[in-house]
C-alpha cells in the first residue's frame, strides 16, 4: 500500500444524520397521539351511531387528519431543506498551511434573491495552537485553539483557492487584506458527526506542517540556459586560419 492511501482524508462532509433521527422522533411524538384520538373517536361513532355526538367525533377526526398532514409535511420539509444545505455549505477542508471549517447559518430573500449565509472559520498550520475533545462526554466536538479567523458573509463571498505555494487565497480580493474577526477557539458541534477522524487527520497534517524542509529560494538560473557571448569573427577567412608563426616582423 503507498504513502498517500494511508494518508487520512483532508475533507469531511457534513453528517446530516441527526436531523433525520430528530424527523423520525418528532413525528411518532405528534402522529401516535393522533392516531390514538381518532381510534377513540371511531370508537365512540360505532357505539352512539346517529346522534349530535357523533358529528362532533366526526369534526375531530377530519381536524386531526388535516393538522398531522400539514404538520407532517412542513417537517419533512423543513428537514429535508436543512439537510440539503447542511451537505452543501457545512464541511470541514483541511489545506496545505491551515484548515477551514464552514457552516451553514441560515438565509433570506433580499430584492428577490435568496442569499445564503456562512459562518467560516480558518486557523492557519502555523497559529495552531491545539486540538482536543472528549470522546466520553462529547464524542461529536472538536475545539481547536490558536490564530483563529471567523468570517460571517453571503456565502458567495467567501469561496476560495489554494495557490501554488498551498496559502489560502479568498476569490473575494478584500477578504484576503481583512474584514475577518480574531477569535482564540471555536468548536466544531454535532456538525460532522464523530470527530475522531477529524482530530487525527489534523494533527497528522499540522505534524507534516512543522516537519516541512524549508523551501528553497526560486533561482531562475536553473530554468534559463545562459547565453553565450558569440567570437568576434573577420570578414577575411585567412584571418581566422590557426598560425604556427613566429616571425612577428
Amino acid at each position: 500500500m503507498s504513502e498517500d492511501e494511508n494518508k487520512p482524508r483532508t475533507f469531511f462532509h457534513a453528517d446530516n444524520s441527526e436531523y433525520s433521527n430528530f424527523l423520525k422522533h418528532t413525528l411518532i411524538v405528534v402522529v401516535i397521539p393522533l392516531l390514538a384520538i381518532c381510534t377513540f373517536c371511531v370508537v365512540n361513532i360505532v357505539l352512539h351511531y346517529d346522534s349530535a355526538f357523533t358529528r362532533l367525533l366526526v369534526f375531530i377526526i377530519l381536524g386531526c387528519v388535516l393538522f398531522g398532514m400539514v404538520f407532517v409535511f412542513s417537517a419533512v420539509y423543513i428537514m429535508e431543506k436543512k439537510k440539503r444545505r447542511h451537505a452543501r455549505f457545512t464541511f470541514f477542508d483541511i489545506l496545505p498551511q491551515g484548515v477551514i471549517y464552514s457552516e451553514y447559518a441560515g438565509e433570506f430573500i433580499r430584492y428577490g434573491e435568496r442569499v445564503i449565509l456562512r459562518r467560516l472559520y480558518y486557523v492557519p498550520f502555523a497559529e495552531l495552537d491545539c486540538v482536543s475533545r472528549d470522546p466520553k462526554k462529547t464524542p461529536r466536538e472538536l475545539t481547536i485553539k490558536g490564530g483563529v479567523r471567523f468570517y460571517f458573509y453571503d456565502s458567495k463571498r467567501l469561496g476560495y483557492h489554494v495557490d501554488e505555494d498551498g496559502a489560502l487565497t479568498f476569490d473575494s480580493v478584500i477578504l484576503n487584506i481583512g474584514l475577518y474577526e480574531k477569535l482564540d477557539e471555536f468548536t466544531v458541534k454535532k456538525r460532522l458527526g464523530n470527530t475522531s477522524a477529524l482530530n487525527a487527520a489534523i494533527l497528522y497534517y499540522k505534524e507534516r506542517f512543522d516537519n516541512a524542509p524549508e523551501k528553497k529560494p526560486f533561482d531562475i538560473s536553473q530554468y534559463v540556459a545562459v547565453r553565450k557571448r558569440r567570437k568576434p569573427r573577420t570578414s577575411n577567412p585567412a584571418l581566422e586560419a590557426p598560425s604556427f608563426s613566429r616571425d612577428w616582423k
